[in-house]
């Protein structure tokens, strides 16, 4: 490389770290909105805790009073259903079809007042038909019905003291379990239909004490009366957050403008269910126009049902504290367990003590649970911002080809490149104003594991005879410190509300992970080799023998492969009881556990490296176990592209594996002097170069 493409690459470092310094609004903003959002709400489903409740033949009155002295503040409540009143013993439900037979069967009087009502209007077999004899139930269906469907939808007549409503409209059915696009765990099949809020439950359980949390739905009538109902609910019981209920939000009117307004009208918190799957939120129709036209008032909610198939109630707990502490979430919202194997009384005790468990927890981590959720800044990152980090990354990326082709050209190609290059950053973001965030934050995730790679071996290749503590310190130096900045790309490229809340998710997962690996080979040929012999000597390497020490290399690269490639989304490595087991150890130790690509393979193949290739000499070495090293950059770097993970919480964990990665490269160092010992006793001396 020319000496004045060597000042040259200097003064890119500078311009580097001045574009990354003005890109530090996107750090600001999501670091910001992070630490205002400290508070765990734990909500319980009272449908759900009620029925097990009803089932185990145990007070619910009693119930809540345990679970508030295990800190549950906060009580989530659906609507009334015509399926919940008649589960209650209020009303007979039954098909107009069964009604229409039975009745002609054994009250004729009954049926010729309801031909009589009915008149030549057609009613399907399957629409609903309800019986309420208690005037305070009939005068309850009356006023919650006739808000929902238009008279030409209901037909009600009396006859004696039975009070008798047909629903003449098509309806659907409701499932009320936690999940709202579960389909594949309904409650029942029956169809049904929603009535608003039991407000005498409402009034209990705001005299004991809890917030309420509203979880309306999807209404099947056409009219919309029901709608100022919400409003006087919000202000009467001091509703702060909304969970929507069911697959759609759309109402009576297929459209989400009046939720919208009420949303913001009332200043509600909506929250957001994360699917089963961890990737994003539930679908809800309609939710993705609510969240939107009202500007991101959200939280993240994990619900129970989730981890249904969970078999312990250990595993319930670790997965509730890494949703709070990994994955962002704030509002916990549990449904009693449902293990199969125990009475309902067991599963009753269980989930409360677990609740009281995962608050102790979560206390020590630094979270709050008796403090309302905050509200999070809404902003957007600005055209400026986004073309300073599109800037960095342009800096780096030639950076890293001027490191690895040296190549000998002239000044002015180089800012020419440079130039052109630049005034195409500016178009992207400031005249077309298009978000590219996700592909810059996928660029720094590529492109600064490569470049400390590339760096690592250019500094250990000139300074293999340094004391193997210099070396250690500097490539330590060159790994974080470079992959900081990627670390900061991440952060600063995805940092508004949309990424925190998971609803804009990090492209491109795969990529991050297998692209530096095969850059790494490449950054390999042009510091070790060199490409113009690159064919020569690896002719050269397939013909000769291999010793020991290259069969131990490939073996041990090998294995750390699988492993890499096995637990980077993929299902090909299962998780081992030692490694869960080890996983609680580091969770009860710090913040967040370190990854085991970093502990296990990162820092100890870093410290076997430097050691192995001062001695022997070997390039192999550093090819194997460079691949090492590199897992575990990708590992910290891909730390800090879960959005959902507060920025904190990621510097912890990067710090922890830093620590428990030194401790474990110690030990394999040990380990390696201890089998040389042996190897020179037995065998002699291993030839060195």
């Amino acid at each position: 490389m020319p000496e004045w493409l060597g000042k040259m690459t200097r003064w890119l470092w500078i311009l580097l770290a001045l574009t990354l310094v003005l890109s530090y609004g996107g750090v600001q903003l999501r670091t910001g909105n992070e630490a205002i959002n400290k508070t765990v709400v734990t909500a319980i489903d009272y449908r759900e805790f009620q029925r097990s409740a009803n089932t185990a033949n145990m007070d619910m009155d009693q119930v809540l009073e345990r679970l508030q002295e295990k800190g549950v503040n906060s009580i989530a409540v659906s609507e009334v259903t015509l399926r919940d009143m008649a589960y209650n013993g209020d009303i007979m439900v039954s098909s107009y079809g069964d009604f229409s037979s039975l009745t002609a069967a054994i009250s004729p009087q009954t049926w010729q007042a309801a031909k009589q009502t009915i008149g030549s209007r057609y009613i399907s077999p399957s629409n609903l038909v309800l019986v309420a004899s208690d005037p305070t139930i009939a005068g309850f269906l009356q006023q919650r019905l006739t808000t929902r469907f238009l008279p030409d939808e209901l037909v009600t007549f009396q006859l004696g003291d039975n009070h008798y409503f047909i629903i003449n409209t098509e309806l659907g059915t409701i499932y009320v379990e936690a999940n709202p696009a579960d389909k594949n765990k309904p409650v029942s099949k029956d169809l049904d239909a929603r009535l608003g809020f039991d407000e005498t439950l409402l009034d209990n359980l705001k005299n004991k004490g809890f917030d309420i949390i509203l979880r309306p739905g999807n209404n099947m009538g056409t009219n919309i009366e029901y709608r100022a109902e919400y409003d006087r609910l919000v202000s009467d019981y001091e509703v702060k957050y909304v969970i929507f209920h069911g697959n759609d939000l759309y109402g009576a009117s297929d459209n989400v403008d009046w939720i919208s307004e009420w949303v913001e009208r009332n200043h509600l918190t909506i929250g957001i269910i994360e699917a089963s799957n961890q990737l994003q939120y539930y679908k809800q129709a309609g939710l993705e126009e609510v969240m939107e036209s009202t500007s991101y008032p959200i939280n993240r909610v994990y619900s129970s049902t989730n981890d249904e198939f969970v078999t312990t109630v250990d595993e319930r707990y670790y997965r509730w504290v890494r949703g709070v502490i990994d994955r962002g979430i704030r509002i916990l919202y549990v449904a009693p367990f449902k293990d199969t194997k125990l009475t309902f009384s067991q599963n009753l005790d269980d989930t409360i003590d677990t609740i009281g468990r995962f608050h102790e927890t979560i206390r020590e981590k630094g979270f709050l649970i008796d403090q309302p959720l905050n509200k999070m800044s809404n902003q957007m990152t600005s055209p400026f911002h986004r073309l300073m980090v599109s800037l960095s990354l342009l800096l780096a990326g030639t950076i890293y080809l001027l490191c690895l082709f040296r190549p000998r050209i002239q000044a002015a190609w180089l800012a020419a490149w440079l130039i052109t290059a630049g005034l195409a950053c500016v178009g992207l973001n400031n005249l077309l104003l298009a978000d590219f965030s996700k592909v810059y934050a996928l660029a720094g995730a590529v492109l600064y594991p490569s470049l400390s790679s590339l760096m690592l071996l250019i500094y250990l290749k000139g300074n293999r005879d340094k004391p193997y503590l210099q070396q250690l310190l500097v490539s330590l130096a060159i790994i974080l410190g470079i992959n900081g900045l990627g670390m900061y790309t991440a952060v600063t490229s995805m940092a508004d509300i949309r990424y925190i809340m998971n609803v804009l998710i990090f492209s491109g997962v795969k990529l991050s992970f297998l692209t530096p690996l095969l850059l790494f080979l490449i950054n390999y040929v042009g510091a070790m080799v060199g490409f113009g012999n690159f064919k020569d000597k690896a002719v050269r390497f397939l013909l000769d023998k291999p010793n020991y020490l290259v069969l131990v290399l490939l073996m041990v690269g090998g294995a750390a492969g699988y492993y890499y490639i096995g637990r980077s989304g993929n299902a090909m490595v299962s998780v081992s009881g030692l490694e869960l087991r080890m996983r609680e150890i580091l969770e009860s130790i710090f913040l967040a556990r370190p990854r085991f690509k970093e502990l296990l393979i990162g820092y100890p193949a870093l410290m076997v490296m430097i050691y192995w290739y001062r001695k022997y000499r070997q390039e192999l070495i550093l090819l194997v176990l460079g691949l090492g090293v590199m897992m575990g950059s990708i590992s910290m770097v891909n730390s800090f592209c879960h959005v959902f993970t507060a920025v904190i919480v990621s510097v912890n964990r990067t710090m922890a594996g830093l620590l428990t990665g030194l401790l474990l490269g110690v030990g394999a160092l040990v380990a390696i002097k201890i089998c040389e010992w042996f190897y020179d006793r037995f065998f002699g001396p291993a030839p060195t170069a």
